[in-house]
């Protein structure tokens, strides 16, 4: 009978050390860092090709330890923007997360039906050292900084001519604006990109877009092509122009 007392005292040791560790372990899962998520708010029904509006999703918060390759498929919370607004592949209710493959992004269209009438696309090489493309998206207008200096660079345009945007003066001339239609081969906003789950590319080139004049490219563009011929397509230092208000 002596056993017996000291037994239940062990049990109930367990017991307590039992209850203990599972409190720790709820606290410290209750501190981990996590990740947020796209997630569909509970009572929400969405069917397949339904537009995902900011009122039916939620940001799920899922344990950095626990994730797996869940943030390669999975678009952040923090994206949430770029996915809000896009048709839906599949239908979805209340408590699933939001994946890169449930959304239909906006599809890539040719270049060329970009374009207007009269309008071509030219590649201009930029400076990468001078550029940021995580600052700048297609659609926004731009001009190129020309130093005077550039080696073999071509005579500026005849004042007599009608120029465009040619700003010569001091040591170098400034030729613009451009409006982007490519930068690399992002066609959007870089969070789009992410947010579909696209790897970025080289982004040291720009493509804009030029007017034909006559069956003539407009004198800006072909001064612009030939100061990149002559300097054997050497980058260029790009200055980005203020949103159009509309």
């Amino acid at each position: 009978m002596k056993g017996v007392p000291g037994i239940l005292i062990a049990v109930g040791l367990g017991i307590a050390g039992a209850i203990c560790n599972w409190f720790y372990l709820e606290r410290l899962a209750g501190q981990e860092a996590k990740e947020q998520f796209i997630g569909i708010k509970a009572g929400t029904q969405l069917n397949a090709g339904e537009v995902i509006r900011a009122e039916h999703v939620i940001p799920v918060g899922i344990p950095k330890s626990s994730l797996g390759n869940l943030d390669q498929v999975a678009p952040l919370w923090k994206f949430r923007d770029a996915v809000i607004g896009l048709p839906t592949n599949r239908s979805f209710r209340g408590g699933e997360l939001v994946l890169q493959d449930d959304v239909k992004t906006p599809a890539q269209r040719d270049l060329n039906e970009k374009l207007g009438p009269d309008e071509v696309a030219i590649w201009i090489p930029v400076d990468p050292r001078t550029f940021n493309p995580s600052r700048v998206n297609p659609e926004d207008e731009v001009s190129f900084i020309v130093p005077r200096s550039a080696p073999n660079s071509p005579p500026p345009i005849d004042e007599n001519e009608p120029a465009g945007n040619v700003q010569s003066g001091g040591t170098s001339e400034i030729i613009g604006p451009f409006r982007i239609l490519e930068i690399g081969s992002r066609t959007g906003r870089p969070e789009v990109q992410k947010a579909a789950g696209a790897r970025g590319g080289n982004e040291t080139s720009i493509t804009v877009v030029a007017k034909m004049v006559g069956g003539k490219l407009e004198a800006k563009a072909q001064r612009i092509t030939d100061i990149v011929r002559t300097t054997r397509s050497q980058g260029l230092q790009v200055m980005l122009h203020p949103k159009k208000k509309r």
